[in-house]
């Protein structure tokens, strides 16, 4: 992974250029966002983490030398880390781990006093159970603690009752939880023997890629987990549970965002502690070893974490941009289908590009998931959340999700001339190319045909006259420096 430095200027390797980005244009690349849309919204890309632990649990264990025990202290701790927007504190919810049901009011006061909307978001939520009694979950959504100790719960629900406490989670609009480590048995065997429970998808929406290394102490980004759990995923999807995709620390020490560049990524319009968790609860995520990389993916217009019912057969787009100008690999689109009992398979890959594109022709009332993993040029893996697709050709066509060319950019900006145009269209057409100079003239013209979804493409315009141009797609203009 490549971070930014200090450098005046630094070079990159792109699909075999040699790309000069100023150090004053990293920063403002560092800000550009890869545009996606929600319910019409423009929607941006916020990154983190919601497990990881206080003093008020069993965290902070090295609180003698780093002076933090209370979620106040790792929260402003976590806002000098690199590359994190949002942080979520998840006490163990018992007594065995430290934790008092009085101190669950407080991280919620602390999470609110260190919020500070549109900047950086502290949430305060519980890891429920024991790992011996049937595996631990991450809830959040809550304001009372969940527990079954004597005397120390505000809401009880017996230690080893998961199916209880699905129920509960799910009679609250606005509570969900996630698997944090799963292992084959837990949660009543969930996902083993035990048949599918519509109440327990609707309270579960995810389960992570990588989590830990839980005792960490390293503040080097060069500490990140080796294991996944990308095979109780699987699983969950074959049985019919709809459950996104992130990535967790698990931090029991103060290094609140620093011992790895792995990050859960979230899409949101705006960075506040309501949309933070409206994301989570849509599974609007991915799992990200790369701390900053933005992906797209979505089938017809519908963004990853969606379960639809549409007319026609689904196009599925995925996009991939890294501010950092990373080379991606791959990137495989895989399918299953919700119940089968089957493992999902590859429907479509590429290597060497920045987006993939593929229309799944599929029958009549029949249902797929699809997800896309990712994988960069230094061995980086990102996998998104699902898109669940009924096609139903009798449903109510939904509004047209975006007309035209949304989010048009050229990135670096300015440029030599070789640089990665970008944008979205929702229905699928063919678009003019054309650069004008100063003059109004038109140096350069190519059809791009065919476009729909994500779409990015490296031009090399070699031979260009430095100056101001205006690249323009469709209805969409860009203003662009060659220097």
């Amino acid at each position: 992974m490549t971070a930014f430095t200090n450098d005046n200027t630094d070079s990159y390797r792109y699909l075999g250029y040699k790309v000069v980005v100023p150090l004053s244009v990293r920063l403002i690349l560092f800000l550009l966002l890869f545009p996606v849309w929600v319910n019409g919204q423009t929607a941006h890309y916020y990154f983190g983490t919601l497990h990881a632990h206080s003093g008020y649990s069993d965290g902070n264990k090295d609180s003698l030398v780093s002076g933090c025990s209370t979620p106040l202290a790792d929260f402003e701790y976590a806002k000098g880390s690199q590359q994190m927007d949002f942080l979520g504190i998840s006490e163990h919810n018992h007594l065995g781990a430290g934790m008092h049901k009085a101190d669950y009011f407080k991280g919620i006061a602390e999470a609110n006093l260190a919020n500070v909307d549109g900047d950086f978001v502290c949430l305060y939520g519980m890891e429920w159970g024991e790992i011996a009694s049937g595996g631990h979950l991450i809830i959040y959504g809550v304001d009372s603690l969940i527990g079954w100790d004597n005397g120390n719960y505000h809401i009880y629900n017996a230690q080893e009752d998961y199916t209880g406490l699905f129920a509960k989670l799910a009679s609250r609009p606005n509570a969900f939880c996630y698997f944090a480590h799963p292992q084959t048995g837990d949660y009543n065997d969930l996902i083993g023997t035990v048949a599918y429970n519509a109440v327990s998808d609707k309270a579960i929406v995810g389960s992570p890629f990588r989590s830990g290394p839980a005792f960490s102490l390293d503040t080097t980004f060069s500490d990140p987990s080796s294991g996944n759990y990308l095979s109780k995923w699987f699983k969950a999807l074959a049985k019919g549970y709809h459950l996104g995709m992130c990535l967790d620390h698990d931090t029991h020490n103060t290094v609140f965002g620093r011992s790895q560049m792995g990050r859960t990524a979230i899409i949101a319009d705006t960075l506040t502690q309501a949309s933070v968790l409206d994301a989570y609860h849509q599974m609007r995520m991915y799992a990200t070893d790369d701390w900053n990389t933005e992906v797209t993916f979505s089938a017809n217009g519908h963004v990853m974490g969606s379960v639809v019912d549409a007319q026609g057969i689904p196009t599925i787009s995925v996009g991939v941009a890294d501010p950092d100008l990373e080379e991606v690999a791959s990137i495989t689109l895989y399918y299953g289908v919700p119940g089968s009992g089957l493992t999902p398979t590859v429907l479509s890959s590429n290597t060497d590009s920045l987006s993939l594109t593929y229309t799944h022709t599929i029958e009549q009332d029949s249902t797929f998931y699809y997800y896309a993993k990712i994988v960069q040029a230094d061995g980086d893996q990102i996998y998104t959340s699902p898109i669940w697709y009924t096609r139903d050709d009798y449903a109510a066509i939904a509004e047209p999700k975006q007309q035209g060319v949304k989010g048009l950019s050229v990135l670096p900006n300015p440029n030599a001339g070789t640089f990665v145009l970008r944008f979205e269209t929702a229905l699928p057409q063919s678009f003019p190319l054309e650069v004008f100079n100063c003059l109004g003239e038109c140096v350069y013209r190519e059809s791009l045909d065919n476009v729909v979804g994500s779409f990015a493409k490296l031009v090399s315009l070699d031979g260009l006259a430095k100056g101001v141009y205006v690249l323009k797609v469709g209805d969409g203009m860009v203003r662009w420096v060659v220097e």
